[in-house]
């Protein structure tokens, strides 16, 4: 199951490039196109902050259309 995102006429570059403006964020997209369509969780980020942080992180990427999050069972 895929978490709600944004369609790409609803992404907004001023949006994407607030997201961006967070250096923990950045990070995590960095590290995420090193690894391009490798599935992953939190565990894959946790030298970036505690999972709770980094929960709050993958949702604004998500939400600003920078991340798709798909759902697997329990996990996200």
């Amino acid at each position: 199951m895929t978490l709600p995102h944004p369609n790409a006429d609803q992404i907004s570059l001023p949006i994407v490039l607030a997201v961006l403006g967070d250096p923990t964020r950045l990070a995590i997209v960095r590290f995420l196109a090193s690894k391009e369509g490798v599935p992953m969780n939190c565990s894959k980020f946790l030298d970036l902050g505690s999972k709770t942080n980094l929960s709050y992180h993958l949702a604004k990427l998500r939400e600003a259309g920078v991340t798709r999050t798909e759902a697997v069972g329990t996990n996200r």
